[in-house]
């Protein structure tokens, strides 16, 4: 068995463009791309490749799933082949087998650990001990709500507080090192990692506890101002975001703000932006993008306004635009230096203007495109326009194109049309083919008639109930936070299809595992066809509102079905039960 967080590893390597172009002709379409599907005839392009989930899935023939399930179809390999074909195109090698179910067991032990010592420093703070944390934090701007909701805490300036409350419930020194809490010195004493320290618990999308941030309060503490966990098995830096828990549910699914500081986000959130996440203590990496795209189309990248910010805002620029993101740079003025100072210096209202003004990617590269350049000379007038075209060439909107290059032949003092038949010509350099139909709401043979489905045939007999089934499933993949509620409602055994009912059986075993609901990963314990009809579900919920209400609604439907089938008939009414029938029919 190949560990899971090898898989998920491998994932976030792989892009699946570039794993489906050496099979496929692929057509760009705005961020996503469109091809012939590989897996039946066809004509015109029904195979989509989405870049924003990093999966396919095929209107025609029902084919899809994540870059895995592409390579199983294609290759016609089993899963862990797959696998290893994928790790030998990235040049990973895979874990031998048989190690998976020890990581996992480490992992949930390193996450148990986590839980409790974000309890102790939680309990800290509120307690007459962390006044000063908590005078700190009001100082801030934060109110008790606020803190609560964040899990805040504080780390006592002593070396041995979280030390001797995690030994006293029976955790050992090796395993508190190993969760980055207790540090270990020269001469092999060991002391608590966080001391004097306001602490940011960081919580993954499933609700665990992954690892800490933290701020000193000690003014003396110039040099660790700011320290975060070190890596562990549960904590990759490079692939978490701190606050991703509440901005995955906020209201605004389309624009998630991208904010250097947990203080930023913190703030922001409290005024009513709570899509907004930070990276924890490192520059935005490819992997925060990947993470990212999977709840938003449009970052607004709210950087600090200092040189080391701008730089941070350029990589970030950069790295969303390659994960298939929009982005925008939020321009703070010369006397705010970060977005925490802004909203308490201006209020919720003036930073909302001011993100609705915020500067676009096309304006943030032109400008780009001047750095290191005299643009009032000719020759670096012409330098600007070369490196100009090409950016304007690549914009695909007719008006918003029109509107840049108008702008820019304006600021160079060159005629409009000189500078759009540039721009037309080197568009036309970039070969776009074909055309592609809408989305295809049935999945249909060459007959044109409906295929009979051979992954959930029940779904034909249940359509009301089967709809409900794969919202709960949807919405499971969403918030798997929500688990305990789904739960505490139906069962799989209310679900009246057998695949559905196999699907969540499965994904509320992997959580009551502590095991991620990635669906590469489920590629091992689904068939590739099964997978695709996973992918389906999820692309036909995903354009939904991901609310309580709408949960509640597809939970009624289920409830009523269950309440229909364990009615009786009065045939198989006993004497009693057929006496108490008939005296509610009277009533009725």
């Amino acid at each position: 068995m190949i560990p899971e967080d090898f898989i998920e590893h491998l994932k976030l390597s792989l892009n699946i463009e570039e794993v489906v172009s050496p099979y496929c002709a692929l057509i760009r379409r705005g961020r996503d791309y469109v091809c012939l599907c590989p897996f039946h005839s066809e004509k015109t392009a029904s195979c989509h490749i989405y870049t924003e989930s990093q999966s396919f899935h095929c209107f025609g023939c029902g084919a899809g799933g994540s870059a895995f399930t592409f390579i199983q179809l294609i290759e016609n390999i089993e899963f862990p082949e797959a696998v290893r074909f994928l790790a030998q195109k990235a040049g990973l090698d895979v874990p031998e087998a048989g190690a998976g179910n020890r990581e996992s067991g480490r992992k949930n032990r390193l996450l148990e650990i986590n839980k409790k010592a974000a309890r102790f420093y939680c309990a800290l703070l509120h307690s007459p001990e962390g006044t000063t944390g908590l005078d700190y934090l009001y100082s801030r701007g934060l109110t008790p709500n606020t803190i609560r909701k964040y899990g805040l805490g504080y780390a006592p300036p002593g070396w041995s507080a979280l030390k001797e409350h995690m030994r006293a419930e029976n955790y050992s020194e090796d395993e508190l090192i190993e969760a980055s809490l207790l540090s270990r010195g020269n001469k092999g004493n060991t002391y608590d990692f966080f001391r004097y320290r306001i602490m940011f618990p960081v919580i993954d999308r499933r609700g665990n506890v992954i690892g800490f941030g933290s701020r000193t309060l000690d003014p003396d503490d110039k040099q660790f101002k700011y320290m975060n966990s070190k890596e562990t098995a549960v904590f990759k830096k490079s692939a978490s975001l701190f606050s991703i828990n509440f901005a995955k549910n906020a209201a605004d699914k389309k624009t998630m703000f991208l904010c250097e500081g947990n203080m930023d986000v913190i703030i922001l959130n409290q005024a009513g932006f709570e899509n907004a996440a930070a990276t924890c203590g490192t520059a935005i990496t490819a992997e925060q993008a990947r993470l990212l795209r999977g709840y938003c189309e449009q970052v607004i990248i709210a950087t600090d306004s200092d040189l080391a910010g701008q730089k941070a805002a350029e990589k970030a620029v950069n790295l969303l635009g390659q994960a298939g993101l929009s982005a925008r740079v939020l321009e703070l003025p010369a006397d705010t230096k970060d977005p925490d100072d802004y909203i308490r210096k201006y209020g919720a209202e003036a930073f909302r203007a001011l993100a609705e003004g915020s500067r676009s990617v096309i304006s943030f590269e032109l400008k780009k495109a001047s750095a290191g350049l005299e643009t009032e000379t000719p020759e670096g007038r012409a330098e600007y326009l070369k490196r100009a075209i090409a950016i304007l060439a690549g914009i695909d909107s007719p008006a918003e194109r029109a509107v840049y290059t108008s702008e820019t032949a304006r600021m160079c003092q060159i005629p409009v049309g000189t500078l759009e038949e540039n721009v037309n010509s080197r568009r036309k350099s970039n070969v776009r083919r074909g055309d592609y139909e809408d989305k295809r709401k049935l999945i249909r043979g060459e007959s044109g008639q409906k295929r009979r489905d051979e992954i959930n045939p029940d779904e034909a007999k249940f359509p009301l109930q089967a709809k409900a089934e794969r919202g709960i499933i949807t919405y499971l993949f969403h918030s798997p936070d929500k688990l305990a509620h789904i739960v505490s409602k139906v069962a799989p055994t209310d679900f009246p299809t057998a695949f559905n009912a196999k699907l969540l059986e499965i994904l509320v075993l992997r959580l009551a595992k502590g095991l991620s609901l990635d669906r590469t990963v489920l590629g091992s314990e689904f068939s590739a066809q099964e997978m695709g009809r996973i992918e389906a579900i999820i692309r036909e919920n995903s354009e939904l509102p991901f609310t309580m209400e709408r949960l509640s609604e597809y939970i009624k439907i289920l409830e009523d079905f269950r309440a229909t089938k364990n009615k009786k008939s009065p045939a198989d009414m006993t004497a009693e039960e057929l006496l108490e029938y008939s005296r509610m029919l009277k009533k009725t």
